[in-house]
C-alpha cells in the first residue's frame, strides 16, 4: 500500500510565478541542445499538472510523440489547438450520418518545431514494476501554414543567461 503523502512530499516546491524570468523558465525546460524537425501534429491533445499543452505528433514511420508547449509558450499554442479542433470538426462533418469518425492520425498539421528532447519515465498501469520510457519534444518555436495558406510562427528561442566572469583587481 502506498503512502498517500508520498507524492506530495516528493514534489519540488514551486516558486511564485511572478518571480519566474524567461531565463529561469527556459533553464528548466531546455536542458538538452535544441533540434529542429517537422512533426505532423494530430488532434489529440490535453494538459499536464502544470497546465502545459500536450499535442500528439507523428514523425517518420508514424512514430507517435508528445510535443509540449510549456510555460509562457502555452498561451501562444492555443491558436494551434483551435486549428486542430477546426480541422477535426471538418473531418467529422464529412462523415455520413451513422458513419465512423476518421482516424485522428488522418487529420494532420505539418509543423516545424524547434525544441529539445526530454525523456519521461513512468510505471505501466497494466503491469506493476514495469517501467517505460517515452520521449517528449519541448517546443521553443514552431511554425505551420494557416488555413489561408499563410506561414505563421510562434514561440521564441530559449533564453540563455549569460554568465559573467568577474574580472577585477585582487588588491
Amino acid at each position: 500500500m502506498h503512502d498517500l503523502n508520498y507524492r506530495n512530499t516528493t514534489l519540488k516546491k514551486r516558486i511564485n510565478p511572478a518571480l519566474i524570468t524567461p531565463a529561469y523558465e527556459d533553464s528548466g525546460l531546455f536542458k538538452k541542445p535544441p533540434t529542429e524537425l517537422v512533426v505532423s501534429l494530430i488532434p489529440k491533445f490535453g494538459t499536464n499538472s502544470r497546465q502545459d499543452i500536450l499535442i500528439k505528433g507523428l514523425m517518420k514511420n508514424n512514430v507517435e510523440i508528445d510535443v509540449i508547449f510549456a510555460g509562457r509558450r502555452k498561451y501562444q499554442a492555443v491558436e494551434l489547438v483551435n486549428l486542430l479542433k477546426r480541422k477535426w470538426a471538418a473531418a467529422c462533418a464529412r462523415v455520413p450520418n451513422g458513419g465512423l469518425h476518421p482516424p485522428r492520425r488522418d487529420v494532420r498539421v505539418p509543423t516545424r518545431v524547434q525544441g529539445a528532447w526530454r525523456m519521461r519515465v513512468f510505471e505501466e498501469e497494466e503491469e506493476q514494476n514495469l517501467v517505460s520510457k517515452e520521449y517528449q519534444l519541448i517546443a521553443a518555436r514552431w511554425g505551420y501554414k494557416s488555413e489561408t495558406g499563410e506561414s505563421v510562427s510562434f514561440g521564441e528561442p530559449p533564453v540563455v543567461e549569460k554568465k559573467t566572469k568577474y574580472v577585477g583587481n585582487a588588491d
